[in-house]
């Protein structure tokens, strides 16, 4: 058995470093005080929750992720029996709530979460060969506009990730503190997606009426507040008060003032002959301004400014 933990370990730990790279250690320093703030908020919640609520959403939510992944026929290759990889995940994965449910003697969250974790990790999903092709337009993200390839892509990648924040957000989306804070991870996760340059023909093809900024501005924060809309509305259902609403709808602005940026900063570094927009130090700044209420124009004057110059970027190369 301690074989496989650790044939297991090794194999996780150097997938956690090739994420945390891909991350960068700029994004990792602006998420840590949110990630902070996160943890304290779970912290009171299992500490106030009654009966076995908590361990039901974090099933609820691990059932749709692992019906969905896409590694089965991976895993079946390797020498570690599958449930046992997929139980090493999810306990792992849930280390926090479980130490947590025994430190505070929340034993029956503690048996709901264990005992449905361990049958969760005898079944095995289906294979999801080709379901781009045969799944439902919603999940194959065919119903996204080819002019926001970057948002069809990044949550084709982000897939396992993305299921998990989202349905732990829905559910904890009755505490305050729960909503504002996913939506500055999505927004802070959406970045990401616009870190790739495309073909020069795909950009010749969607800017044929010089209007390619506006279109990828306005339909991504469309893309953005369709997906967030369920948590606006259970946030408004569990926390109708003024203060509380008016907090969400500045983060809302500030979130989508960060994708913005990141479209205009993106096509103002674009080039041809280049694969990947490196410098983030830009975004790291603009995303520090709104920690600081007396700093906020400065991320508005970036906002002009970089969209200025995306366009005058955009019409060179088009031209």
């Amino acid at each position: 058995m301690l074989p496989i933990i650790h044939q297991y370990l090794n194999f996780r730990v150097k997938q956690i470093f090739r994420i945390l790279k891909d991350i960068g250690i700029g994004h990792l320093i602006l998420l840590a005080p949110i990630l902070f703030v996160a943890i304290l908020g779970v912290l009171q919640l299992v500490l106030t929750s009654q009966n076995g609520g908590i361990a039901l959403v974090l099933l609820f939510s691990w059932v749709g992720t692992h019906w969905n992944r896409k590694d089965r026929f991976f895993l079946e290759q390797l020498t570690i029996p599958i449930a046992i990889f997929f139980s090493l995940d999810y306990f792992i994965a849930n280390s926090f709530f479980i130490f947590t449910f025994i430190l505070w003697g929340k034993w029956q969250n503690l048996i709901i979460l264990s005992f449905g974790l361990l049958i969760l990790s005898f079944i095995k999903p289906p294979y999801h060969k080709g379901i781009n092709k045969k799944g439902l337009p919603v999940f194959s993200f065919e119903w996204i506009p080819i002019e926001l390839f970057e948002w069809r892509t990044g949550l084709r990648k982000s897939a396992f990730t993305f299921i998990l924040i989202y349905m732990l957000g829905l559910g904890f989306s009755f505490y305050p503190i729960t909503t504002p804070i996913f939506v500055l991870l999505m927004a802070l996760g959406a970045t990401t997606f616009f870190q790739f340059f495309e073909h020069k023909d795909l950009l010749l093809a969607v800017n044929y009426d010089k209007k390619l900024l506006e279109k990828k501005t306005i339909g991504s924060l469309v893309i953005f507040n369709f997906l967030m809309l369920p948590h606006y509305l259970l946030f408004a259902l569990f926390n109708p008060y003024p203060k509380h609403l008016i907090a969400l709808l500045i983060v809302a602005i500030i979130a989508q003032l960060i994708i913005t940026f990141s479209i205009v900063m993106k096509y103002k570094s674009y080039s041809f002959h280049q694969y990947k927009l490196h410098n983030s130090l830009p975004l790291a700044i603009f995303v520090g301004c709104w920690t600081i209420p007396f700093l906020w124009p400065i991320p508005v004057l970036m906002i002009i400014r970089f969209w200025k110059k995306a366009k005058e970027n955009l019409i060179y190369h088009y031209a």
